[in-house]
């Protein structure tokens, strides 16, 4: 067992301890993915970030929404996109999270701009906290929370 994870479990045992936790109190929430949200969750799940494109002005929206949210039409495909994006803005959470959450500290939760138009909210994995600068160019990675739940990630890109 690493260090790592033997400072989580002893986390996780002192919240048990003090506070009456249960296994049940860290168990993180999952995607409830919907009719029109549903291919992109299939996607990540082949490790492609696919976006909803309107058939009718070529709008690009992430979420995915039910109609358009340029043109209010509700004809749409599926574009997978370049995997690239740029960060926009980040904040790094080191304490006062939800139980789910406790044992991720520190974890940066970051807005990245896609070059196919979208912005996107989602986490950056790879490098410390100190190293991340707004405008540095990211890929996205793919993370298996669960047998059913891929989620999309982002990491500077190395270079």
């Amino acid at each position: 067992m690493s260090a790592g994870s033997v400072e989580k479990a002893s986390i996780r045992q002192m919240l048990k301890e003090k506070l009456g936790c249960t296994d049940q109190d860290f168990i993180k929430p999952l995607p409830q993915p919907t009719a029109w949200s549903r291919p992109f969750w299939e996607g990540t799940k082949q490790h492609k970030l696919l976006l909803k494109k309107c058939t009718a002005c070529g709008h690009i929206d992430h979420p995915p929404y039910l109609y358009c949210t340029a043109c209010s039409s509700e004809g749409a495909e599926w574009v997978e996109a370049s995997g690239k994006a740029k960060l926009y803005a980040y904040a790094v959470n080191t304490y006062s999270v939800p139980f789910p959450f406790i044992e991720d500290l520190p974890y940066v939760l970051a807005m990245v701009d896609l070059p196919e138009g979208p912005r996107m909210i989602s986490n950056i994995v790879g490098r410390s906290p100190q190293e991340l600068r707004n405008g540095m160019e990211l890929e996205v990675v793919f993370d298996q929370v669960s047998p059913d739940v891929v989620l999309p990630k982002w990491r500077p890109v190395k270079g």
